[in-house]
């Protein structure tokens, strides 16, 4: 109790209608014991957000800047950091996002491909705006697919290309024996499948049964 005598003398005592941020006092409450035993004074307050939320909040904590919002704040500063580029529903983002998430995810499907080999994304794309200025400078366009130079090596501008779908294909199938390859591209015509979509999932196939029985 001392200390809050001591803290009203330093300033005028809070009143009905005072603006803290975006939370306005609209009515004094009784005072409530906190678990240290302390006598602590409750207001009711009115956020200035569009849902005019009212909560019971400590009076301490509206007056320190605790406080400051009904939680409405916290959210728009979380929001504002994820789409501050305005990219976040493009298929770049997309692309970026995918990228870092199958680095870092040890139980992704293609983890020993990535994150279990030690495939990374280096320090600079692990910004965004970064990442785009170096597609957009890289001759990305929509349909091309991120492509790394050297498998064994990360992602990073010095090791990345943008390439089509069929060149992307061209790379994987390099891996193929001939005849398998041939196979796939009939199989594709008699089907009237993808080509690309059918050898694709192939060549991930065999990949994966190849390294296991290495």
């Amino acid at each position: 109790m001392t200390s809050e005598r001591k803290g009203s003398a330093k300033r005028p005592p809070a009143a009905v209608g005072d603006v803290y941020e975006r939370l306005t006092i609209i009515e004094f409450l009784d005072r409530r014991q906190n678990s240290k035993g302390e006598w602590i004074p409750w207001v009711l307050v009115e956020c200035s957000c569009e849902n005019r939320t009212r909560k019971e909040i400590r009076l301490p904590s509206l007056r320190s800047g605790n406080t400051r919002s009904c939680g409405c704040l916290a959210s728009e500063t979380t929001r504002a950091r994820t789409t501050t580029h305005g990219d976040h529903k493009t298929r770049l983002y997309g692309i970026w996002s995918s990228m870092k998430y199958r680095c870092k995810n040890t139980t992704h499907r293609n983890a020993h491909r990535y994150s279990l080999k030690g495939v990374t994304v280096c320090d600079e794309w692990q910004d965004f705006v970064a990442f785009r200025g170096w597609a957009l400078a890289n001759g990305y366009m929509d349909g091309k697919e991120i492509d790394r130079i050297d498998t064994n090596l990360g992602y990073s501008p010095d090791n990345c290309r943008w390439v089509t779908k069929l060149e992307n294909l061209d790379n994987r199938a390099k891996y193929l024996p001939a005849d398998l390859e041939e196979w796939l591209h009939a199989h594709a015509r008699r089907t009237d499948s993808s080509p690309y979509e059918v050898i694709k999932a192939a060549l991930e196939a065999y990949l994966d049964v190849s390294r296991t029985r290495a």
